[in-house]
């Protein structure tokens, strides 16, 4: 059986890649350790690889329109989810690989082009769900309220959204959901990371036969029990984008320092497209920081250099305030024994049980985020306790037999049907 992943990036070959890309990588890798043969479909290239084996860059409409290409990119965002372009250098792919089923990441920017060249070629489509952008186009699921909606997509989303153009933009989402709906029928399959997304599907409309859970297995090189780290390190690693709640825990620090003035917190942000909003909200925030007591470093960093800077933190902090399903770097650092203190909102609970293995705060309270640092700080033997009960749960929750196990049996189902 041979499975081809579609994804928009790729980690070795595009410089802008997250936690969806590098889950794409570990599913794509418990694929071949069931046997199965597999590809890449990514969009170009954006950094020279090791190694292009079986990855295949599909060109995109954007590039035969020079600096009106941005404006693209934000249609297809939007609305327009078929990209000729795209289409055709998919369909030729596939042509020549014939794998019996594709696997799709985050695909906006390649678009629905890809499901269409594969019902074309009679192959059937699995779609991971790593975030809610086919429901929302700010991904999360969280309104303009900061609170968490379930109105879905539609017109009244221009109140989320940049207010520039904002007939335009009302014009699109007008039509968004038909359009994108037209499309998720020809999905045959949704693997989601958590029954809260599960339960986001179905709540949606989705029919829960044609979902699956299917969790992420644990990272190579993150050390069951790992290095302690130093308890008064504090760290924060994702995206700059409000989504990851770190206006809220900066908010948090100043709670924090007014009791542990010695407590050092490392920012590890990568910038996002579309955030410049943010980033400036961010700015001011540091501003008011007192200085000598946190380090704030931008750029994507390697596998080898997120291990090192989790290593040496004794407190994980993970403030997000959208309904993430299973956000990597909790697993990661319960897996090495690390202290996380996490919002208690979308999948989070299923992994983390307050005072018991980790740290659940409610997801816009600064209040409490620092209340729940406070406690690790001040309760010392509780917190090594949470760090080992941390890491033997995680270890045998995600273990890789079992979720590799899992995942072939659905992918066997498509041998037979």
């Amino acid at each position: 059986m041979k499975i081809c992943f579609i994804t928009n990036y790729l980690p070795g070959y595009h410089k802008h890649a997250g936690g969806a890309e590098q889950a794409i990588l570990r599913m794509e890798k418990i694929a071949r350790e069931n046997r199965f043969e597999t590809c890449f479909i990514t969009l170009p290239f954006t950094k020279e690889p090791a190694d292009k084996k079986n990855v295949y860059p599909a060109p995109v409409i954007e590039k035969y329109f020079g600096f009106l290409g941005r404006y693209i990119e934000i249609l297809k965002w939007y609305a327009w989810q078929f990209d000729p372009v795209s289409y055709s250098a998919i369909k030729e792919i596939l042509k020549k690989e014939k794998p019996d089923i594709i696997n799709l990441g985050n695909f906006q920017f390649l678009t629905f082009s890809a499901v269409m060249a594969a019902k074309k070629a009679g192959i059937p489509a699995a779609l991971f769900i790593y975030d809610y952008w086919y429901f929302c186009p700010l991904t999360t699921l969280y309104d303009y309220n900061d609170k968490i909606c379930r109105k879905f997509h539609g017109s009244y989303c221009v109140q989320c959204l940049p207010k520039t153009m904002s007939f335009v933009q009302k014009l699109l989402l007008s039509v968004r959901k038909r359009i994108i709906d037209k499309y998720l029928k020809e999905i045959d399959k949704f693997l989601v990371l958590s029954e809260s997304s599960k339960s986001i599907l179905s709540d949606y409309g989705i029919n829960k036969e044609r979902i699956e859970v299917i969790r992420l297995p644990l990272a190579e090189g993150f050390v069951k029990d790992g290095p302690v780290g130093k308890a008064d390190n504090i760290l924060f690693m994702g995206w700059l984008q409000k989504r990851k709640g770190l206006h809220i825990l900066l908010d948090a620090m100043l709670e924090v320092w007014k009791k542990f003035p010695k407590v050092k917190l490392t920012i590890v942000a990568q910038k996002a497209k579309w955030e410049k909003e943010y980033e400036q909200i961010i700015e001011s925030k540091l501003k008011n920081l007192p200085e000598g007591r946190y380090e704030f470093i931008t750029g994507q960093k390697s596998a080898e250099e997120v291990k090192q800077l989790m290593a040496e933190a004794g407190i994980i902090a993970v403030p997000e305030q959208w309904e993430n399903m299973s956000p990597l770097i909790i697993t990661e650092a319960m897996l090495m024994g690390k202290a996380v203190v996490a919002s208690n909102i979308g999948g989070i609970p299923e992994f983390i049980e307050n005072k018991k293995d980790g740290m659940l705060a409610k997801h816009d309270s600064p209040q409490d985020f620092a209340q729940k640092i406070i406690y690790l700080l001040e309760n010392k033997q509780e917190a090594e306790t949470i760090r080992a009960n941390a890491s033997r749960k995680i270890s045998g929750m995600l273990s890789k037999e079992k979720i590799s196990k899992e995942y072939a049996r659905v992918m066997a189902q498509f041998c037979y049907n």
